[in-house]
């Protein structure tokens, strides 16, 4: 059953009684319900009445298309222009009735063109994220840093240097790899979008150094490779997001030792079990759809994704 906030402005109170008594009817047998507010901009239909023409010319201005505005005359007022006219205030029973399904009519079409306009606003932001400059993880600084690792022995620590920022030490704990690094390296994004041509990598031996580095907050090594895609991709698809139809991830990343915002919690809950096109999340997270695109990547380089 659809509902319906009321409005009236300029009405009396008395005939604002009698008018809520003869919707209570009305709208029962059209299979409505109502309920009155106070501000018109908040109402699906504003039934005015009592006020001088330039009143309905501004809110015709304010709400038109917005709200539907009905007039009620009273005994010898002509009708206003720009808004629909009843002939008597409070209106009729028959006036109500053809209000009612009027607002029916009216509200389906506006519904009808919202659900238009997002399947298209989807099929628009589908085709971007299917033509987007493809993001290769391998070429950013996190992926040069696993590749490197990957050549290492598992107990070789890795140092990372680059211009302007204090070193990263790759270690190992527990027959673990973790990361050690001033926890700018997981606020700002720069740093993990810096060219991996002017970085320095090297097996750390140095043993000042390694006692400054461990000294730092320690972080799962996966937080590196999470922190660097989103850091680095800008909004750019990885290959198997930009071929993807649908979307959704096997489990949720392990937020509790990942930088993440709420956001990105709230869209991974949503998406464990099932899959959606990648260009409704935007809408679903109320993100732009390059930040959704950042998340995705950050899952898929993590192995979490599942497309089809």
């Amino acid at each position: 059953m659809d509902n319906y906030l009321v409005a009236a402005v300029g009405i009396g109170d008395k005939d604002v009684t009698v008018l809520k008594s003869i919707m209570n009817l009305v709208a029962s047998s059209r299979g409505v319900e109502w309920q009155m507010v106070d501000k018109p901009e908040d109402a699906h239909v504003a039934f005015l009445g009592h006020l001088d023409p330039p009143q309905v010319e501004a809110l015709a201005d304010e709400l038109g298309g917005k709200v539907m505005l009905v007039y009620c005359c009273s005994r010898g007022e002509a009708p206003p222009g720009r808004v629909r006219t009843l002939a008597h205030c409070p209106p009729r029973a028959n006036e109500l009735a053809e209000v009612f399904a009027e607002a029916v009519l009216l509200r389906g079409a506006a519904q009808q063109a919202a659900q238009q306009a997002s399947v298209s606003a989807t099929a628009a932001a589908s085709a971007s994220v299917a033509t987007a400059e493809i993001f290769t993880p391998e070429k950013s600084l996190a992926g040069v840093i696993h590749a490197k690792l990957l050549r290492l022995l598992i107990d070789q620590p890795l140092s990372v240097s680059i211009p302007g920022a204090p070193c990263l030490l790759v270690d190992i704990h527990n027959g673990l790899r973790t990361v050690h690094a001033d926890p700018a390296w997981f606020t700002s994004p720069d740093f993990l979008r810096s060219d991996p041509a002017s970085c320095k990598m090297e097996v750390a031996t140095d043993a000042r150094l390694l006692s400054e580095c461990r000294r730092q907050v320690t972080r799962p090594y996966q937080s590196l490779r999470w922190w660097g895609t989103l850091s680095a991709s800008q909004g750019r698809p990885v290959a198997e997001v930009a071929r993807a139809k649908s979307v959704g991830l096997k489990k949720l990343p392990e937020f509790k030792v990942l930088t993440h915002r709420d956001w990105q919690l709230k869209l991974a809950e949503a998406l464990v079990g099932k899959q959606l096109p990648p260009a409704q999340l935007a809408e679903m997270a109320g993100q732009p759809m390059a930040d959704v695109i950042d998340f995705l990547n950050a899952c898929s380089v993590l192995g979490l994704l599942k497309t089809a």
